[in-house]
This record gives structure tokens, C-alpha cells and sequence, in this order.
């Protein structure tokens, strides 16, 4: 049997860098673009489960429930309260660990500008792969425009490395985008990379063969 009390205690002292969201026109715009792009894909039906993970102040909400999905989202901290005080659905809970869902027990998992935030992203995207019935929309910043390191930002990766990441949790990628943006004052500005878009689909498992 493993002992993990010294990963509770380095868990705890990265909990002091967590930070608060507040909402903003720009991130809100770009995020409701990435939530409308994936559910071009996924389609859906009234009643639908979504799980915002590193949801923030849950300002998300409104434009699930106006798809039909029952959105509930996570967070931690000053965020959490904020939510909780616009009676937002939100939980007081770390994304890495959903003890509160059962196994595929969730239609779409959603994250976006969180996972990056995780210390251990490949456990984090193996307990959402065992939350999720089938469908997680990442969206994750890029390091052209957002470098690789800052404020508890501790994987801030490449493509490929977003793409291994995904398979070895047990997922397949069925649709990416990259996210671009002009962040000059002037509109004919050369347009920077952002964010990479990701819709994930779990893998199917291997079919049974029988032999003789």
C-alpha cells in the first residue's frame, strides 16, 4: 500500500497559489466561442450533464443552460464564494479529485485555462476520463502567446505533448482548433496564437475476440 501523506502535504502547500478568476469581456467571449464549438460536435438534449472544471466564478453557467445542459461546475477558494453568493451550481471541490461523481456518471466534462493549473495532469485527466460518460472539451493556453511558466501555471505544454497526454489517459482528440487573436490595439495586427481547443471522446475499449 502506497503512503501518499507526502503528497497530501505537498498538495496543501500548492493550495496557496491558487488564485482567484474574476470574469472578463475577453476570456468570456473566447470561452462561450469554445463551448458553442464543441457542442457543434457533441450535439444536445435537455437534461444533459456538463462538469465545469476550474469553473471560476461558474460564469459559464448561462450558456450551458441555454443549450439544456444541468451544469454544475468546481472550484476552489474566493472563486467558489463569489459563485456561491450569485447562486451559481457550483461545488467547493479540487478537479483533481471527484470523489462526489461516480464512475461515468457525467455526459461532458469541461475545462477550460485549468488543467494547466494541475501539478499532475495525466492523474487529473485519468479521474476526468473515469467521471466523463464520453465526451471532455479542453481548452488550454498557448505558450506562444502565454509562455510556459507563471503563477501557478505548471504545464503550460506544446501540442504533441497536450495530444500524448490525452491518449495515455484514454482518450482520442476528435476535433482541435487553434485559437488565434489580435492583441494589438490596431485591427490590422498580426494575429497571435492563444489557446489550443480540444474535443476528446473516450476510447472505445478493445472488442473481445475468441479464439477456437
Amino acid at each position: 500500500m502506497r503512503d501518499y501523506t507526502h503528497i497530501d502535504r505537498f498538495l496543501d502547500k500548492l493550495i496557496d497559489q491558487v488564485y482567484p478568476q474574476p470574469q472578463d469581456p475577453g476570456h468570456t467571449a473566447w470561452a462561450i466561442e469554445s463551448v458553442e464549438s464543441f457542442i457543434h460536435f457533441t450535439g444536445t438534449l435537455n437534461g444533459m450533464s456538463v462538469l465545469d472544471l476550474g469553473c471560476g466564478e461558474a460564469f459559464l453557467q448561462d450558456t450551458f443552460e441555454r443549450f439544456g445542459y444541468d451544469y454544475a461546475g468546481v472550484c476552489l477558494g474566493e472563486d467558489y464564494q463569489v459563485a456561491r453568493s450569485n447562486n451559481r451550481s457550483v461545488y467547493e471541490v479540487d478537479f483533481s479529485f471527484l470523489d462526489w461523481w461516480k464512475d461515468e456518471s457525467v455526459d461532458f466534462l469541461y475545462s477550460r485555462h485549468s488543467l494547466e493549473h494541475s501539478p499532475m495532469p495525466l492523474l487529473t485527466l485519468m479521474e476526468w476520463h473515469r467521471v466523463s460518460k464520453r465526451y471532455l472539451g479542453v481548452v488550454v493556453p498557448s505558450p506562444v502567446h502565454w509562455t510556459y511558466v507563471g503563477r501557478n501555471h505548471y504545464y503550460v505544454l506544446n501540442d504533441p505533448q497536450w495530444r500524448n497526454l490525452f491518449d495515455v489517459a484514454g482518450f482520442d482528440v476528435i476535433y482541435s482548433h487553434v485559437k488565434t487573436h489580435n492583441m494589438s490595439p490596431d485591427p490590422n495586427g498580426t494575429e497571435v496564437e492563444i489557446e489550443y481547443w480540444y474535443l476528446l471522446e473516450k476510447k472505445k475499449p478493445n472488442p473481445v475476440v475468441e479464439i477456437g
